[in-house]
C-alpha cells in the first residue's frame, strides 16, 4: 500500500473532513498514524464529538467555555492504543481552578484516562460516569492566564508519561482502555492549538455515548465566584413552585478572609425552573464579614423563606485557627429576590447544619450542636413566634458518647418528634413525646452517618440521607422504628445531603462532591415500599 493510498483511507475514514493532515509510520509489523489538526476550516468542529454549545473553532483555536460546567470535546475518529496527545493551552482568568484537561482512552464521554492541568498542578485521574475523578498521581506545576503552555500526555502499554512546558513532570502505571482522544475545560474558558495526535489506531468506538446518557446526576452548581469550592447543600421548593439550593461558596473547606476572598465564604443560592433538570446561575445570598457556612433553606407557611447557617471568625492576629460566632439566620419575603441585609442571632454558641421544620402546631423547630475539648452534643430550640426568637437550646442526652451531632429532626404521625445525630465512628437518634421538652438518650443507629437529612416521601416513607459510606440513605416504613439497609448514593463523600418531593412524586437529593473544586449534585429517585428506583433528572 502507497503513502498516498493510505492517506486517502484515511481521508475518507474521517468523512471526507478536510481539517485533518494525515502521515502513517510503518514499523514492526504495527502502523502509527499521526494526525495535526487543522482548526482553520470553517467546519472543523465537526470531527468532534461536541457535548454541548459551548464550544467552538475560532482563529485557529478550540475554544471551551467551562466557566459554569465542564465543556468537553472528543475527536470522532480514530481510536489509539498507544497514543501521544500534544497541544498548546492557554486558559483565561476566571474565578476556580482554571483547569484544561488532555484526555485519552476515551470509550465513551464519562470513561478515559486524563491530565487535569490547573492552575496549581498536573493531576493524572481515570474517569467513569459514578466515579469521573479517581486520582491516580499528581505533581505541582503553575500556569496563568494569558499564557500559552505546551503540554503532552503519552501512554505506552500501562505506562503514562505527562509532559508541561517541554519537560516530564512523571511517569507511572496506569490501566486504561483504547479509546479516542480529547479536551475539556473547567472553570475557565480554554483555547487549545497545535493539536498533533500520534499513536496505534485500535478498534473504532461504533456507539458514542455523550455524559448526559451515561451519568444520572447533574451538576447543581460548578462555580459560584467565590474560589471554585462549592459545599454543604440544601434544596426547598417556593411558594412559587422553583426549586431553591442553597450552599456555602468559598475557596476550600473552611474559607478565611483574604486578599481574594476579603469577606471569605458566603452563602450563595441558585434556582431551577424545571423540576432540578438545569440551574440558573448563582447568587449571593449572604456574605458577611467572616466565613459564612452550612446554609438550609425552608419555605415557612407564612411565605417566607428562612435560610439558617453559622459562622466562623479568624482568630486575633498571630493567633491560628478560628473562633464560631453561633448560628444565625435571614429571610426573603420576595420568593428569593432579595434576602435580610443583617442577619438575626437564634443562638451565640450552638450551631446548624439542618433547615427548620415548621411543626403541626405552628413552632418552628432547628436543630443545633455544641462541641468543646470537654465533650459534644445535640440540642433542639423552638420558636413561637415565627423566628423572631428563640427558646434556650434543648440538650438530647448522649448516655457518655460524643455527639457532634448536626442534628435534624422530623415530626412523626405520632405527634412525636425524631432527631438523628453525627457522631465520629458512630450516629445515633433520640425521641421527644412532649413537644421536645424533654429528650431519650441517644441511642445508635448501628451504622455510621454524618449531617444527617429527614425527610418524608410520598406513602409515607422517611429518607434519611447522610455522609458514610460515601454518600448514601437509610428508609423507614414504619415511622422510624426500624432502617432499611444501606443504600449508596453516590461514590463521593462530600454529601451533606438534602431532599425535595417532586411534582411527580419522585424525589431530588442534593449533595456535594468534596475536594478540590468541589461541586454541588443532584440525583432523583422514586422511593417505594419495595425499595429505591433511579431516574434521570429531568426525564
Amino acid at each position: 500500500m502507497t503513502m498516498k493510498k493510505r492517506m486517502s483511507d484515511a481521508y475518507l475514514a474521517m468523512g471526507g473532513l478536510a481539517c485533518l493532515c494525515l502521515s502513517a509510520v510503518v514499523g514492526r509489523g504495527a502502523e502509527e498514524r499521526r494526525l495535526e489538526i487543522d482548526l482553520r476550516d470553517a467546519k472543523a468542529l465537526e470531527q468532534w464529538h461536541v457535548e454541548d454549545k459551548r464550544a467552538s473553532v475560532a482563529g485557529g483555536e478550540l475554544v471551551l467555555d467551562g466557566r459554569n460546567a465542564p465543556s468537553r470535546v472528543f475527536l470522532k475518529t480514530p481510536a489509539f492504543g498507544d497514543v501521544t496527545l500534544a497541544a498548546s493551552y492557554l486558559v483565561e482568568d476566571s474565578a476556580g481552578v482554571k483547569a484544561v484537561g488532555f484526555v485519552i482512552g476515551s470509550t465513551d464521554s464519562a470513561t478515559s484516562t486524563y491530565v487535569h492541568y490547573d492552575a496549581n498542578g498536573a493531576i493524572l485521574c481515570r474517569g467513569e460516569a459514578d466515579k469521573p475523578w479517581q486520582e491516580i498521581r499528581r505533581t505541582g506545576k503553575k500556569h496563568v492566564s494569558g499564557t500559552w503552555y505546551a503540554a503532552r500526555v503519552e501512554r505506552k502499554g500501562s505506562r503514562v508519561s505527562v509532559f508541561f512546558d517541554n519537560k516530564l513532570l512523571y511517569e507511572t502505571e496506569c490501566a486504561g482502555e483504547p479509546g479516542l482522544v480529547g479536551f475539556y475545560a473547567s472553570q475557565t474558558v480554554g483555547h487549545i492549538k497545535d493539536i498533533v495526535v500520534s499513536g496505534t489506531p485500535a478498534a473504532p468506538i461504533t456507539e458514542w455515548k455523550p455524559i448526559s446518557v451515561l451519568q444520572k446526576w447533574v451538576h447543581v452548581c460548578t462555580d459560584a465566584g467565590a474560589g471554585g469550592y462549592e459545599a454543604f447543600p440544601d434544596v426547598c421548593r417556593t411558594a412559587e413552585g422553583r426549586l431553591l439550593a442553597v450552599f456555602y461558596a468559598g475557596y476550600g473547606h473552611v474559607a478565611m478572609p483574604n486578599e481574594k476572598l476579603p469577606k471569605g465564604g458566603r452563602i450563595s443560592g441558585c434556582f431551577s425552573d424545571d423540576e432540578g433538570a438545569t440551574w440558573l446561575e448563582a447568587f449571593t445570598l449572604f456574605d458577611g464579614p467572616y466565613d459564612d457556612r452550612d446554609p438550609s433553606v425552608t419555605q415557612l407557611k407564612d411565605g417566607r423563606l428562612a435560610c439558617v447557617f453559622f459562622t466562623l471568625k479568624p482568630k486575633p492576629e498571630g493567633k491560628s485557627g478560628f473562633d464560631k460566632l453561633g448560628s444565625f439566620m435571614v429571610t426573603s419575603a420576595d420568593g428569593g429576590k432579595s434576602w435580610d441585609s443583617e442577619p438575626s442571632q437564634i443562638s451565640p454558641d450552638h450551631l446548624c447544619s439542618s433547615p427548620i421544620r415548621e411543626l403541626s402546631d405552628g413552632r418552628l423547630a432547628l436543630g443545633l450542636y455544641y462541641a468543646s475539648p470537654q465533650g459534644a452534643h445535640g440540642a433542639v430550640t423552638f420558636s413561637e413566634d415565627g423566628g423572631k426568637t428563640w427558646g434556650a437550646p434543648v440538650k438530647i442526652p448522649t448516655g457518655g458518647l460524643r455527639y457532634d451531632a448536626e442534628t435534624d429532626l422530623i415530626e412523626l404521625k405520632d405527634g412525636s418528634l425524631f432527631a438523628a445525630l453525627r457522631g465520629q465512628k458512630h450516629s445515633g437518634w433520640a425521641r421527644s413525646s412532649d413537644g421536645g421538652k424533654t429528650w431519650s438518650t441517644a441511642e445508635v443507629f448501628g451504622f455510621p452517618g454524618h449531617c444527617h437529612y429527614l425527610h418524608r416521601a410520598p406513602g409515607d416513607i422517611i429518607l434519611m440521607a447522610h455522609r458514610l459510606p460515601a454518600t448514601s440513605l437509610h428508609y423507614s416504613l414504619d415511622e422510624c422504628q426500624t432502617w432499611s439497609e444501606n443504600v449508596l448514593v453516590d461514590s463521593v463523600g462530600g454529601a451533606y445531603p438534602s431532599m425535595v418531593t417532586l411534582k411527580d412524586g419522585s424525589i431530588l437529593i442534593i449533595y456535594y462532591e468534596e475536594g478540590p473544586g468541589s461541586s454541588i449534585r443532584a440525583k432523583r429517585f422514586r422511593a417505594t415500599r419495595e425499595g429505591i428506583k433511579w431516574l434521570r433528572v429531568g426525564e
